[in-house]
Protein backbone atom coordinates (compact mmCIF):
# COMPACT_ATOMS: atom_id res chain seq x y z
CA UNK A 1 0.00 0.00 0.00
CA UNK A 2 1.46 3.37 -0.94
CA UNK A 3 2.10 6.16 1.53
CA UNK A 4 -0.46 8.37 -0.21
CA UNK A 5 -3.15 5.71 0.11
CA UNK A 6 -2.34 5.31 3.81
CA UNK A 7 -2.53 9.08 4.36
CA UNK A 8 -5.89 9.30 2.55
CA UNK A 9 -7.22 6.38 4.60
CA UNK A 10 -6.13 8.02 7.86
CA UNK A 11 -7.63 11.38 6.79
CA UNK A 12 -10.97 9.72 6.00
CA UNK A 13 -10.89 7.84 9.29
CA UNK A 14 -10.20 11.11 11.14
CA UNK A 15 -13.14 12.77 9.43
CA UNK A 16 -15.37 9.78 10.16
CA UNK A 17 -14.33 9.82 13.82
CA UNK A 18 -13.92 13.57 13.96
CA UNK A 19 -14.52 15.89 16.83
CA UNK A 20 -16.90 15.52 19.66
CA UNK A 21 -18.17 17.84 22.39
CA UNK A 22 -19.34 16.13 25.58
CA UNK A 23 -20.51 17.08 29.05
CA UNK A 24 -20.44 14.44 31.78
CA UNK A 25 -22.13 15.20 35.09
CA UNK A 26 -22.14 13.57 38.53
CA UNK A 27 -24.79 14.49 41.10
CA UNK A 28 -24.70 11.79 43.81
CA UNK A 29 -22.28 12.70 46.62
CA UNK A 30 -23.56 10.49 49.49
CA UNK A 31 -23.62 13.46 51.88
CA UNK A 32 -20.15 14.78 51.02
CA UNK A 33 -19.50 18.48 50.49
CA UNK A 34 -16.69 20.73 49.31
CA UNK A 35 -14.15 22.49 51.62
CA UNK A 36 -16.70 24.45 53.65
CA UNK A 37 -19.18 21.53 53.79
CA UNK A 38 -21.48 23.05 51.17
CA UNK A 39 -23.22 20.36 49.09
CA UNK A 40 -22.54 20.66 45.34
CA UNK A 41 -25.33 20.60 42.77
CA UNK A 42 -23.14 18.73 40.30
CA UNK A 43 -19.59 18.09 39.19
CA UNK A 44 -19.10 18.47 35.45
CA UNK A 45 -16.39 17.37 33.07
CA UNK A 46 -16.44 19.00 29.62
CA UNK A 47 -14.38 17.81 26.66
CA UNK A 48 -14.21 19.17 23.14
CA UNK A 49 -12.01 17.39 20.60
CA UNK A 50 -11.02 17.90 16.99
CA UNK A 51 -8.57 16.82 14.30
CA UNK A 52 -6.01 19.08 12.62
CA UNK A 53 -3.92 18.54 9.49
CA UNK A 54 -0.32 19.71 9.93
CA UNK A 55 -1.28 21.09 13.38
CA UNK A 56 -3.18 24.10 11.99
CA UNK A 57 -5.72 23.09 9.29
CA UNK A 58 -8.97 22.01 10.99
CA UNK A 59 -10.57 18.83 9.62
CA UNK A 60 -13.41 18.42 12.10
CA UNK A 61 -14.20 19.29 15.70
CA UNK A 62 -17.02 19.01 18.20
CA UNK A 63 -20.09 21.21 18.04
CA UNK A 64 -20.20 23.11 21.37
CA UNK A 65 -23.75 24.26 20.62
CA UNK A 66 -24.91 20.62 20.72
CA UNK A 67 -22.82 18.67 23.26
CA UNK A 68 -23.48 14.93 23.70
CA UNK A 69 -25.26 14.72 20.33
CA UNK A 70 -22.41 13.31 18.22
CA UNK A 71 -22.48 16.31 15.91
CA UNK A 72 -19.40 17.69 14.21
CA UNK A 73 -18.25 20.98 12.70
CA UNK A 74 -16.23 20.08 9.60
CA UNK A 75 -13.30 22.32 8.60
CA UNK A 76 -13.76 24.54 11.70
CA UNK A 77 -11.71 24.63 14.87
CA UNK A 78 -14.12 24.83 17.79
CA UNK A 79 -11.61 23.33 20.24
CA UNK A 80 -11.02 26.42 22.37
CA UNK A 81 -11.08 27.26 26.04
CA UNK A 82 -13.73 29.90 25.31
CA UNK A 83 -16.10 27.26 23.88
CA UNK A 84 -15.58 25.01 26.91
CA UNK A 85 -16.39 27.90 29.26
CA UNK A 86 -19.52 28.71 27.24
CA UNK A 87 -20.62 25.05 27.54
CA UNK A 88 -19.97 25.31 31.30
CA UNK A 89 -22.13 28.45 31.53
CA UNK A 90 -24.92 26.73 29.56
CA UNK A 91 -24.78 23.73 31.93
CA UNK A 92 -24.84 26.03 34.96
CA UNK A 93 -27.94 27.77 33.63
CA UNK A 94 -29.58 24.43 32.81
CA UNK A 95 -29.28 23.08 36.38
CA UNK A 96 -29.64 26.41 38.19
CA UNK A 97 -26.09 26.77 39.51
CA UNK A 98 -24.88 30.26 40.45
CA UNK A 99 -21.27 29.61 41.49
CA UNK A 100 -18.29 27.45 40.54
CA UNK A 101 -15.55 25.86 42.64
CA UNK A 102 -12.40 23.96 41.66
CA UNK A 103 -12.46 25.06 38.00
CA UNK A 104 -9.62 23.52 35.97
CA UNK A 105 -8.85 23.32 32.25
CA UNK A 106 -6.10 21.74 30.19
CA UNK A 107 -5.30 21.20 26.53
CA UNK A 108 -3.86 17.99 25.08
CA UNK A 109 -2.40 17.27 21.64
CA UNK A 110 -1.80 13.77 20.25
CA UNK A 111 0.01 13.48 16.92
CA UNK A 112 -0.38 10.73 14.32
CA UNK A 113 2.31 10.31 11.63
CA UNK A 114 4.59 12.77 13.48
CA UNK A 115 2.88 16.11 12.65
CA UNK A 116 0.59 15.10 9.80
CA UNK A 117 -2.55 14.65 11.92
CA UNK A 118 -3.14 15.98 15.42
CA UNK A 119 -6.01 15.25 17.77
CA UNK A 120 -6.52 18.29 20.01
CA UNK A 121 -8.75 18.33 23.08
CA UNK A 122 -9.71 20.83 25.74
CA UNK A 123 -10.79 19.36 29.09
CA UNK A 124 -12.60 21.48 31.68
CA UNK A 125 -13.97 20.37 35.03
CA UNK A 126 -15.75 22.21 37.84
CA UNK A 127 -17.95 21.79 40.89
CA UNK A 128 -21.25 23.66 40.45
CA UNK A 129 -22.87 25.30 43.49
CA UNK A 130 -26.14 27.08 44.34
Amino acid sequence: MSLLRIMVTVALACLACSGCATINRAEDYHGMGIENGEPPLATVEIENTGWLLLKFIPLGSGDPAQPNRKTCRFFRNTVTLQNNLEMLEDEMERIGAKRVANLTSRKTDESVFVILFTRRAYHTSAVLLK
